[in-house]
């Protein structure tokens, strides 16, 4: 496996040679890169923050699941 410093440094290079007309295309996909990864990052943020829940908090809270969802519900009725 390739260290991050050598990618890094093969990718700069790379970036070096690519022609000028071209650098707004590569700019736009690495801004489009960066973006996702601040929505994973975001995302990822909220992984566990259930983990110390009360037992009892977490019983009632499944337990009338369906009806608290059927009471918000934002559905169209047909």
């Amino acid at each position: 496996m390739i260290p991050e410093t050598q990618i890094r440094q093969q990718i700069l290079r790379k970036i070096w040679r690519i022609p000028s007309n071209k650098l707004s295309d590569l700019n736009e996909y690495l801004n489009n890169l960066e973006q996702n990864t601040e929505k994973t990052s975001k995302i990822l943020s909220y992984a566990g923050c259930w983990n110390n829940i009360d037992e009892s908090a977490f019983k009632v809270l499944t337990e009338n699941l369906i009806l608290n969802r059927s009471k918000n519900s934002r559905r169209v009725n047909e």
